[in-house]
């Protein structure tokens, strides 16, 4: 009976390592705007309508570490979208975020765009590099493609993918917002 018991203990337990072993690693998206930008002098009266953008990756999944798969816990799109919309709202700009172009009737810009890539490599126990692609169209002309690389390294086994995701976001976004502003 105590052998029984025993061995019932551990099947138990190799499920459960096996379950953990196999299940995704879920990654915060968060965004925080750079502190190295200069300040806002003036005020941008002119209104951005900024539509969220389309995701547009074949998957879901943002890379495999650890045999575990990363997957994002909310909406990469959104994260793109607020991320850019925090950043114009920073230079100044009057942004409408807006799920569909349908929404946007009487705004004089319209910003749309499309994420094509999202990955996370690790290198090594404590290294990780992201890539992002975007494309960013400003009132329907061809659109332009915004790409970043971020490599980070920290201590193994801390969180490094997080405020990679962030400054990589960060790095994306930055070269497109002063063309934005400048298409007003």
């Amino acid at each position: 009976m105590l052998r029984a018991h025993r061995s019932l203990v551990l099947l138990l337990c190799a499920v459960l390592l096996t379950i953990t072993g196999c299940a995704s690693s879920q990654v915060r998206l968060r965004y925080v705007p750079t502190e190295e930008l200069p300040a806002v002098t003036f005020m941008q009266h002119e209104n951005i309508g900024l539509v969220q953008f389309t995701d547009a990756r074949p998957t879901q999944i943002l890379g495999i570490d650890k045999g575990k798969e990363l997957t994002a816990v909310s909406n990469v799109a959104a994260w793109v979208t607020r991320g850019l919309e925090k950043e114009l709202k920073r230079q100044g700009a009057t942004v409408t975020y807006v799920l569909s172009t349908q929404q946007i009737t009487d705004i004089p810009t319209r910003v749309t765009g499309t994420i094509s890539k999202l990955q996370v490599t690790p290198l090594s126990a404590g290294e990780y590099r992201g890539e992002l692609t975007l494309t960013i169209a400003i009132n329907d002309d061809l659109p332009t493609t915004y790409k970043a690389t971020v490599v980070k390294q920290g201590v193994p086994y801390t969180n490094i993918i997080e405020p990679l995701l962030a400054e990589l976001l960060q790095e994306a976004i930055a070269p497109a917002v002063p063309t934005i502003l400048a298409a007003q």
